[in-house]
């Protein structure tokens, strides 16, 4: 999940506005028409203006763009209720001074050439065109207020090519392409595709699930699927709940960079070459990665970017757990998924020369990302170990995640690392705060072999090469443990 994601969900959980009783009484609408050639998207919109900033966001700098996706926004005309145009105020980054405490109506063009630009967290989070349609978030069509809103209801209706539809997480009203939808967070923090592409939608678990696939990848469905149903299975019970949004919109295609990013009821994700069972390893990790941000990040938000690491690293490493236990890696895979934690790790302390500590390379995520997710998972790993190793293997790291998620799952609640510390105090009775200074707060080498060797496992590295073996001579102690965590029959 890329920084600009998490700027951005962590700033639409701000409380709402103290002055949210002025507000009319009447619906937000926004209305979209996407031209015949997908190269623009008209938009209106009829909004209360609370505050006096209108934004566009998660807008990201890239040559050529100096103010980001607002770079392509054009024609932007705002009046109110009575037709009277009002000033605006570019103040740069997609944000615009106006007066608030009103009514307005908005109109502006946005130039669909985002697939154009390189971002930083890939355009599979921003919006790119298939031969089927446009994929887009609701952050790269839409302004909206720039402070706390008002609890106003939502609504957007698009006008699309002939032969298109939308597909979107939101609810539909009737049988056109109008939608309600819950929040602003909703509305921004989420992927889209409009166009003619397959889709597919059934439940799993409680939770309704529409998967939109991309020609080369209809054949592949099957298999997405079955993946999807399992893991969505483990994550319920790991966490001991459903994440909080109970609709789900995942979008596929075809892309050499095969990344992905997560939103708020939706995940994008490209896959490079045919998705087949050779392949899985590749393209059902980042499915699986990116469906578990519904609970850890989405539905479990930390309070800044501080804690990213455990958003990405907690979600690495149990990605891993989960995956072995329902049989999509056997035990060689699992071996190179294992050898590819510390691989990360040593690569940004000593390829790169990230001389931060974990804590703080999330402050530059994507040039930083291999200390954020190789040391996230790392620290993960180690307090699996640590928490069944001062527990007596009572619990572990799925306890420590039950716990997070009864306490903070629940809109505007953030967790920070005196929060970890303290479940991992509760649950074990023993100090974590040096654990956490060494793993994640110190800006020197962690070391993960202990924990590997807890495990029964034997890690043998020089400079990038890494192989990870079970150790033969482990203690039953040992062995059980690994089987707690991966399950069995993985020699």
């Amino acid at each position: 999940m890329s920084r600009f994601l998490t700027c951005l969900a962590l700033f639409l959980l701000l409380p709402i506005s103290a002055f949210a009783a002025d507000w009319d009484g009447q619906p937000n609408r926004y209305r979209v028409r996407i031209d015949a050639q997908a190269t623009r998207a008209e938009v209106e919109a009829d909004l209360w203006q609370q505050s006096d900033m209108l934004s566009m966001y998660g807008v990201m700098v890239v040559p050529g763009l100096a103010n980001g996706q607002a770079s392509l926004v054009e024609g932007m005309r705002v009046s109110d209720a009575s037709g009277t145009s009002l000033a605006l105020k570019d103040q740069g980054g997609g944000d615009f001074g106006i007066r608030g405490g009103q009514r307005i109506h908005l109109s502006y063009s946005v130039r669909l050439e985002h697939d154009h630009y390189s971002w930083p967290a890939g355009m599979e989070e921003v919006a790119y065109h298939t031969d089927e349609g446009l994929m887009t978030t609701g952050a790269t069509l839409f302004f909206a207020d720039g402070d706390a809103p008002v609890q106003a209801p939502i609504e957007v209706e698009f006008e699309l090519p002939r032969g298109w539809h939308a597909n979107t997480p939101w609810t539909r009203i009737g049988t056109g392409e109008r939608y309600r939808v819950a929040s602003r967070r909703e509305l921004l923090s989420n992927a889209l595709f409009l166009g003619t592409a397959m889709s597919e939608t059934f439940d799993a678990g409680g939770v309704e699930l529409t998967l939109v696939l991309g020609k080369r990848y209809r054949k592949s469905a099957p298999l997405f699927v079955d993946l999807l149903r399992s893991q969505l299975a483990s994550y319920a019970e790991l966490f001991g709940g459903p994440p909080l949004s109970k609709r789900y919109l995942i979008v596929i295609n075809e892309n050499a960079s095969g990344d992905g990013g997560a939103f708020a009821s939706s995940f994008s994700q490209f896959i490079q070459g045919d998705a087949d069972e050779r392949n899985r390893v590749i393209w059902g990790y980042v499915m699986a990665h990116e469906l578990l941000h519904f609970w850890n990040g989405l539905s479990i938000v930390p309070t800044d970017y501080r804690e990213e690491w455990f958003k990405e690293g907690a979600t690495d490493y149990l990605t891993i757990a989960t995956l072995a236990r329902n049989g999509w890696l056997g035990g060689e895979l699992l071996s190179k998924r294992l050898e590819n934690v510390p691989r990360r790790y040593l690569i940004a302390r000593y390829a790169q020369g990230l001389g931060m500590s974990v804590r703080e390379s999330s402050k530059d995520k994507q040039p930083n990302r291999q200390l954020v997710y190789g040391g996230g998972s790392l620290a993960a790993l180690a307090l699996d170990v640590a928490l069944r190793e001062r527990s007596g293997d009572k619990v572990g790291l799925p306890d420590f995640m039950k716990v997070l998620y009864t306490e903070f799952a629940r809109p505007g609640k953030t967790y920070s690392l005196h929060d970890l510390e303290r479940i991992a105090r509760d649950l074990t009775g023993s100090d974590f705060s040096g654990f956490f200074a060494e793993a994640v707060g110190s800006e020197s080498y962690f070391d993960i072999r202990p924990s590997y060797a807890a495990l029964g496992l034997r890690m043998d590295s020089f400079v990038e090469e890494m192989f990870i073996s079970r150790e033969p001579q482990a203690t039953p102690a040992q062995r059980a443990r690994f089987e707690a965590i991966f399950g069995r029959n993985l020699e």
